[in-house]
């Protein structure tokens, strides 16, 4: 018996395992696009990056203790979404209204910081949101990088968390 072979639009993605990046920002943006179901840069209905009277912000970092930290500082301040890499980053974009700023780290599974602002920065809905990318990488190439992706800070995990929640309030206010 022959099993007739699907159309390749209704094929799933190739899964990409926790040690493989997508190689391109197309690639990248395809597979965000087929995890998300298609939702990717679709806006929400939702009141634009306010929930509840208050800006929202979202922590995109694979260390849930560097989110952790984060949240804690700008919860008194903002509602807070977080993402676990650039791939779920990009999901969630999808989904809710641009945030009033992206707190991102550059080195990540799946998708990196720095390719997941130039995913962001083709979606016209977040096109305009400001980046902070807050990273334990200091090259001079990668700050270069940040402020040619349009990053508004380039800020090392070291810093104090108080002094990253003080830029953000100076950012966002």
């Amino acid at each position: 018996m022959t099993i007739p072979k699907r159309p390749a639009s209704t094929r799933p993605p190739p899964s990409i395992g926790p040690s493989q990046r997508p190689s391109n920002v197309k690639d990248a943006l395809t597979e965000a696009r087929a995890i998300s179901g298609g939702n990717l840069g679709r806006p929400s209905t939702a009141p634009a990056s306010f929930v509840g009277g208050r800006k929202t912000i979202m922590i995109v970092d694979d260390d849930a203790a560097m989110r952790a930290k984060l949240k804690e500082g700008l919860e008194p301040y903002y509602d807070v979404i977080e993402a676990k890499d650039g791939m779920e980053a990009a999901d969630l974009a999808g989904k809710v209204q641009p945030p009033a700023m992206i707190v991102c780290d550059v080195v990540m599974p799946r998708v990196d910081g720095f390719t997941l602002a130039k995913i962001l920065r083709g979606n016209p809905t977040m096109k305009k949101v400001p980046i902070m990318f807050v990273s334990s990488r200091n090259s001079p190439q990668d700050v270069t990088q940040a402020l040619v992706l349009g990053a508004c800070q380039y800020v090392l995990k070291s810093t104090p968390i108080s002094d990253i929640v003080a830029k953000i309030r100076k950012i966002v206010s």
